[in-house]
């Protein structure tokens, strides 16, 4: 299990390790919280309601909670197993990799930077780690039905020629890859054999902070090791060092180790509430009382996909969004800070030819509030292709309802060039494209007053080259003697300007001079 560049929990950097550079690849470092640990806590409610009862009385609460854990225990374990994998190719391998991997020898070996011409080391340690067979490694799974479907964690047997599954009755079996998810980190195997006993899925939905939970696996090889704790936080996202795409995660202080990929986090009823799948150590590969579980909810949406088609179809706008700040909220004359907000918009994408436009807000999907960036991200990946989503949006600080019609997420989301991306809004008859300005877009902080509202320049038409005295990152603040503080305000000078009419622009510009564009009418507009 481990929080790496790469994938938590995965041993993506075995090939560290080999050559003995790393000795734990399997966390970021995360300060230790100065609070104790869930047993101490246990220990401590004990004393307490010993004092309670008195000498020699007994402890019904303590003893309901212990036959409480007991009944789990005995309930799940038959449907958690040991997965022993081998064999495989490392796959590629990152730039961000090499480059650490040649830090570390030449800080550790010579105490010096690695050399500046490194670049054909750097392609001869590619080609040797990329063809290298990765060591055995181990992680955990649930059963999911009689047919020996097993959850486990992608990274626990992504690009493995060899699985063994072995089962609570100590029953060792080959295993073969059904279907992977790399962006959830989540994989389905299957064995066959009978008399198979598997796991109840509950709704993660229902957890609550503070909520008891159990995690079983097996860490460092240590089979049906079974560690409790609490649902420390819910939701959590952008975990450092978890490279996983969709982060949903259940924190909890249930100790988890390396070997407890893919293994269950349950409640008290014995239904798997979690997939296990990352920890936060100081740096030795070590719980530090910080483990991260995907939702039961989630991981069983991914798994009946895999199981029926062997991979997974993602819905897809074809939009860049990011968070809405606080500072844009006047800018952009909206009400909260809720929604995202359309950075760029690809071109001949759904959101394209549904009419969105950069600088709109998107605060609902299908009448469910966006309340959040990665939430967004979600919720469109959800959406089944040609399906029509509801999108409520606020464009220009007046609200309206958009139906988009879901592609198919590509491979690579967002590796679209700077020509099929619209970054903002064109003006053809001023040959510009535009953005409201808001605090911080393009660096405009470094180049502008935070209180200055305008417009800012982001692109010209270059065939044209009109108009020819108006360059990027410069700001109109008017218009025919007209103010502009939005996209919205320019807009509106141009649809009651005659055609036939001249323009008249006062721009800003970055050293915080002024002048005035004059721009003539074009009729082949």
């Amino acid at each position: 299990m481990a929080t790496s560049r790469r994938s938590p929990g995965r041993c993506a950097g075995w090939w560290l390790l080999v050559i003995g550079l790393l000795l734990g690849p399997w966390a970021v470092p995360v300060p230790r919280a100065g609070l104790p640990s869930a047993g101490a806590r246990a220990l401590g409610v004990q004393a307490a309601a010993q004092e309670a009862a008195g000498p020699g009385q007994e402890l019904p609460d303590a003893l309901a909670v212990s036959r409480a854990f007991k009944r789990v225990v005995r309930d799940v374990r038959p449907g958690v197993v040991h997965i022993r994998v081998a064999g495989g190719k490392a796959g590629e391998v990152s730039d961000e990799e090499i480059e650490e991997f040649l830090r570390r020898r030449f800080n550790e070996r010579n105490g010096d930077e690695p050399p500046g011409d490194t670049e054909e080391l750097r392609k001869q340690f590619r080609h040797w780690l990329e063809r290298m067979e990765p060591p055995p490694g181990a992680g955990s799974g649930v059963l999911l039905d009689t047919e020996g479907y097993i959850l486990t964690n992608n990274h626990v047997v992504a690009g493995r020629d060899q699985i063994t599954v072995v089962l609570s009755d100590e029953r060792e079996l080959p295993a073969r890859v059904v279907g992977t998810d790399p962006k959830t980190d989540l994989a389905v195997i299957k064995i066959d054999a009978d008399n198979l006993h598997p796991l109840r899925m509950g709704n993660s939905d229902e957890l609550e902070v503070g909520d008891w939970v159990l995690a079983v696996g097996s860490p460092f090889g240590l089979q049906q090791t079974v560690t409790h704790g609490i649902v420390s936080a819910k939701g959590r996202s952008q975990v450092p060092g978890v490279d996983i795409q969709y982060q949903d995660f259940i924190q909890t202080d249930a100790a988890v180790n390396p070997g407890n990929s893919g293994g269950p986090l349950v409640n008290l009823r014995g239904e798997v509430v979690g997939i296990n799948t990352a920890i936060a150590t100081r740096g030795d590969g070590y719980n530090s009382g910080i483990a991260f579980a995907i939702p039961s909810n989630m991981a069983l949406k991914i798994a009946r996909e895999l199981k029926t088609a062997g991979s997974v179809t993602r819905g897809y706008l074809g939009i860049v969004p990011v968070a809405v700040e606080p500072a844009d909220t006047e800018a952009l004359g909206l009400p909260s800070s809720a929604g995202v907000l359309i950075d760029v918009v690809v071109r001949r994408s759904p959101a394209d030819h549904a009419g969105l436009q950069v600088d709109d807000v998107i605060v609902a999907i299908n009448d469910e509030p966006v309340t959040g960036l990665e939430q967004f991200r979600r919720l469109v990946a959800e959406l089944r292709p040609d399906e029509r989503a509801r999108l409520r949006i606020i464009r220009d600080g007046q609200e309206q309802r958009v139906t988009v019609r879901i592609g198919v997420q590509p491979e690579r989301l967002y590796a679209t060039s700077r020509d099929d991306q619209r970054v903002g809004r064109e003006l053809p008859r001023l040959g510009l494209t535009v953005r409201t300005l808001r605090p911080g877009l393009f660096g405009s902080r470094k180049l502008y007053d935070e209180n200055t509202r305008g417009v800012i320049v982001v692109g010209r038409d270059e065939e044209t080259g009109k108009p020819p005295n108006v360059a990027v990152r410069e700001v109109v603040v008017g218009c025919n003697d007209h103010p502009v503080r939005s996209v919205k305000d320019l807009q509106e000078v141009l649809e009651n300007t005659p055609p036939s009419r001249d323009l008249v622009l006062e721009i800003l510009q970055p050293n915080g001079d002024g002048k005035l564009v004059r721009v003539k009418p074009d009729n082949s507009r």
